[in-house]
């Protein structure tokens, strides 16, 4: 048959939906439930207000092509949360509506460079980041992370080159719950205009930080004129009203012509956002759902403490994380990496995380700036990883108080056993 391209097969796989595919399987084995703890998917359900206006738009006959950029209505008031909520200049023409933040964050890196460019990114991130920098023929610079996952600032200005064209930042951070602090973000944003960058500024869970509040790099510029600002901002519904099933989000884009490129890059991938979820996700930016948002903070804030309770006697997490709803968790008492951690836990006790390599991987580039792998039958090229998530795994706090409990009770006792094991075979 014709070769695949290169490109296809060396694109790394997310370590999200490869777990996803095994706790599938073994449920559909048989034997019970798998405690999910791989996936940030919330346990909430959707608003009402959200059901209701998407029944309502199906039964109107609201079931036609949306336009590219997404409808009026829904433009209008994302620009009027963006303005009142996050401080951003932003009007309804720089807002463009998109499938999923996913695809946000395509669109986006569509316009920020071209191939052969450069981006930096956190040095342990979200799979998708490098992904879709490795799909459009970019190259990753990773910068280093620091006590808790903050950046080390200190660090970024010998990172850029002449073919750096944007730095993307996810404060708060999957798959950390790092939380940048409005000064770090400063640092970020200066660079950006000291150099002449781009700032991709991912910000699904912006309604969740735990302490203090959340801070949009955007909101530096605007007081700006619209030639001098450089922040695309990335939001979601999936997370904050649980709409992650239903594909919606959106980007604010620094000027009306950037936006009009992204309309133009989003219309060959996917033409438009459904028409019914953009009508049925009105109801979600009003007030009155405020206090669902701010109950889900809460709810979530208290199964992190209760993650924390769980994990730290047992030596498993030597940071809190302060937003998101994710930790990264320390198995290397084990002796185990957290791709084998991961497999073997979900095989002997039906808990399902995800490992911390798959957030951490390291593509290499040869001289001519393709990358250096080779394709693999199973889809999956091998590349290194950074040593600081080698041995960790993430650990999604978004499922039921009593799922999360059991879950991590069982986690811990996997880990003292092989701990033991460990133990015995060095003694001998």
């Amino acid at each position: 048959m014709p070769h695949p391209s290169l490109r296809g097969q060396l694109i790394p796989f997310s370590p999200i939906r490869t777990m996803f595919r095994l706790a599938d399987e073994m449920e559909r084995a048989g034997g019970g439930p798998v405690f999910r703890l791989h996936v940030g998917d919330p346990d909430f359900a959707p608003p009402a207000s959200v059901i209701e206006a998407t029944a309502a738009a199906l039964r109107t006959g609201k079931t036609h092509y949306a336009p590219t950029a997404g409808v009026q209505e829904l433009r209008a008031a994302l620009a009027e949360k963006a303005r009142a909520r996050n401080g951003l200049a932003a009007s309804t023409d720089q807002v463009i509506i998109t499938p999923g933040s996913t695809q946000a964050l395509f669109a986006t890196l569509n316009v920020m460079f071209g191939p052969g460019q450069e981006v930096l990114v956190p040095e342990i991130y979200w799979p998708n980041y490098v992904q879709e920098v490795l799909l459009l023929g970019g190259r990753p610079v990773f910068y280093p992370l620091g006590a808790g996952y903050q950046p080390e600032v200190g660090a970024l200005p010998g990172l850029v080159t002449p073919r750096t064209r944007a730095i993307m930042i996810n404060s708060p951070s999957n798959p950390t719950g790092a939380v940048f602090p409005e000064a770090t973000l400063r640092v970020f944003y200066d660079l950006a205009r000291e150099h002449d960058l781009w700032i991709l500024s991912d910000e699904a869970y912006e309604d969740f930080v735990y302490r203090g509040a959340h801070v949009s790099t955007g909101s530096f510029e605007r007081d700006l004129p619209e030639e001098k600002r450089r922040v695309f901002t990335l939001f979601t519904f999936s997370k904050s009203y649980s709409m992650t099933g239903l594909r919606l989000g959106c980007v604010v884009a620094p000027t009306v012509y950037t936006a009009t490129l992204l309309r133009k890059c989003q219309e060959p991938l996917v033409a438009s956002a459904g028409m019914p979820i953009q009508y049925g996700a009105l109801p979600a930016l009003s007030e009155a759902e405020r206090a669902g948002v701010a109950k889900m903070r809460d709810t979530y804030r208290r199964r992190r403490d209760l993650a924390l309770s769980i994990l730290q006697p047992a030596g498993m997490a030597d940071y809190v994380p302060e937003g998101a709803f994710y930790i990264m968790a320390d198995v290397s008492a084990t002796g185990m990496t957290g791709d084998d951690f991961a497999v073997a836990l979900l095989k002997e006790e039906r808990v399902a995380v995800a490992p911390g390599s798959g957030f951490a991987i390291l593509p290499r580039f040869a001289a001519d700036g393709s990358l250096a792998a080779e394709p693999s039958p199973s889809g999956a090229p091998e590349y290194p990883t950074h040593p600081k998530a080698r041995h960790r795994v993430r650990v999604a706090f978004c499922v039921s108080d009593e799922d999360l409990g059991e879950g991590l009770r069982r986690m811990v006792r996997f880990a003292e056993k092989r701990r033991a094991v460990g133990s015995s075979r060095a003694s001998r």
